[in-house]
């Protein structure tokens, strides 16, 4: 049964997915954007999407409005030689679009037994002897930090709230371009939160993600074990144990989107609704850097025809060969430096 989305989130939004990347968003109102908020490369259309019967339980609320982050933008599209016509702060500022991120967050009782190697820090003093010049052979103190391993084993009966796991494929690649965001700055979903902004809906519902939330908790349980311990390293983790009382909640990451095109192609800029953090690529303009090789290339031909010329007409007139020779010269060192601009453009935009 199709889920009316006016009704459980309070606002009107409309169900669509991207017919290149398949990635389905909750699109404000019945306005569906010319590019997917996603890959900025396909269309999309309004599409049935499976959703849970109730809204978000949570959002990161945004810290940074539209107006503040066009400053950033302007600095951050700076210091791009040949940069294209579309890559300023201006044009960005005016394209941003709000998009909220899902990740789910678990709570549950781990039950079990452990072991591990746990190991402790200890100071290891020894002397050193060098030999200098003018002193002679020289003493010296040495301090180093060794590990020591000891084996342990327990039971373990604790309760986690709130571990992060991810609702999207995509989550970790998106993490890593925008970096963290604060989880205790969270509040209950309120319609306004998502009033105006596309949001994404996850592609990996609680069954799917377990195998990532186990994985948390095992890493939380490890810490407390360590800590139990009294150690300051711990290795070789391993853990049985049942894993009760789960209970899967909804956060939305706040997230700006814009793009520049360069050629035929829209290029993203991703933004951290709460820290400001900006991550796209930097592009130089082909186009551009073509231009400017063709003003070069085309420069230098006409200053060695001449200087040829000139050069010839000097086994009569001694005094052309000169200005010959210089024309040559000047033209050479421009048809040299001709390609120039392409072949750094290709390098910058390669690396990036």
């Amino acid at each position: 049964m199709e889920t009316d989305l006016e009704a459980v989130w309070g606002v009107p939004l409309t169900a669509a997915r991207c017919l290149r990347c398949g990635a389905a968003h909750l699109l404000p109102g019945g306005a569906i954007p010319p590019l997917c908020p996603a890959c900025l490369q396909g269309t999309v259309e309004p599409q049935p999407a499976y959703l849970r019967d109730e809204p978000p339980e949570q959002v990161l609320p945004y810290r940074l409005s539209e107006r503040q982050l066009a400053g950033a933008l302007d600095e951050w599209a700076r210091g791009v030689w040949f940069r294209p016509a579309e890559l300023k702060g201006s044009v960005l500022a005016a394209r941003l679009r709000r998009v909220l991120l899902p990740l789910w967050l678990v709570d549950g009782l781990v039950e079990g037994t452990w072991r591990a190697d746990v190991g402790f820090d200890y100071q290891v003093v020894s002397s050193q002897d060098a030999y200098r010049d003018g002193s002679g052979w020289s003493s010296q103190e040495v301090r180093e930090t060794r590990v020591r391993w000891e084996p342990r084993a327990g039971r373990i009966h604790r309760r986690y709230e709130n571990l992060a796991v991810p609702a999207l494929d995509g989550h970790r690649a998106l993490m890593a371009r925008l970096g963290d965001f604060d989880l205790g700055q969270r509040a209950a979903y309120t319609p306004e939160a998502v009033q105006g902004g596309a949001v994404r809906i996850p592609d990996r519902e609680p069954e799917a993600a377990w195998p990532d939330a186990q994985a948390s908790f095992v890493r939380a349980a490890q810490e407390d074990c360590r800590q139990a311990a009294g150690a300051e390293h711990i290795r070789d983790f391993a853990l049985q144990a049942e894993y009760r009382e789960r209970q899967w909640t909804q956060m939305l990451l706040p997230t700006y989107v814009t793009w520049y095109c360069e050629g035929e192609q829209a290029w993203p800029v991703l933004i951290n609704g709460q820290s400001g953090r900006i991550s796209g690529t930097r592009r130089a303009s082909p186009r551009q850097a073509g231009v400017l090789a063709l003003l070069l290339g085309g420069l230098a031909l006409l200053l060695l025809l001449p200087g040829g010329l000139l050069a010839l007409a000097g086994a009569v007139f001694p005094p052309l060969a000169v200005l010959g020779g210089l024309l040559l010269i000047v033209g050479a060192v421009l048809a040299l430096l001709a390609p120039l601009p392409v072949i750094g453009v290709w390098v910058h935009n390669r690396r990036r």
